[in-house]
């Protein structure tokens, strides 16, 4: 078992959450924009085209684009309600940590060090779920060695890397 503590969230971390949660939104916002706007015309397209076809036979109904508008739109409504309420769900671990204001320190060893020329960055590999690597300092690559736990900061909720020591 890993070593953890919790402390209180700086004003900076506390700002990377809500930037990371506006950043998010809008992205979110602007493709659920682009989908309503292509599934809106796609279903204006589609039934316009269903309505001028003719049915072969008496048995066939005659399509009814009232009928089909109805069930597009509650289809659209459907598919709206299912993706904002999912945003709502996903932000609500962010707005908690901001709420809180909390954050995780957890003791984690260090795997493997890694230099990157392409780069020229220094890299600790760790052995924790959602965290491969961390990016880190000339200075701390070169004072710790694999095998020495490095203190990891998360957001308490949303997991959100925060930073090291």
């Amino acid at each position: 078992m890993l070593a953890s503590y919790e402390e209180p969230m700086t004003e900076r971390e506390k700002r990377h959450i809500e930037t990371l949660l506006e950043a998010e939104s809008v992205g979110y916002f602007k493709t659920l924009r682009l989908i309503g706007i292509i599934g809106s015309v796609l279903v204006l397209v589609v039934g316009l085209l269903a309505s001028l076809a003719k049915p072969e036979n008496e048995l066939e109904k005659k399509f009814s684009l009232p009928q089909y508008i109805f069930a597009s739109v509650c289809f659209l409504v459907l598919v709206y309600s299912l993706a904002i309420y999912g945003k709502k769900v996903f932000s609500r671990k962010y707005k908690r940590d901001l709420k809180e204001g909390v954050k995780l320190i957890i003791g984690i060893p260090i795997q493997q060090k890694q230099f990157v020329s392409q780069n020229n960055t220094f890299h600790f590999h760790l052995n924790f779920p959602g965290l491969i690597s961390i990016e880190v300092s000339k200075e701390d690559f070169m004072s710790f060695q694999a095998g020495e736990v490095v203190s990891v900061e998360f957001a308490k909720h949303s997991m959100t890397y925060l930073g090291y020591f």
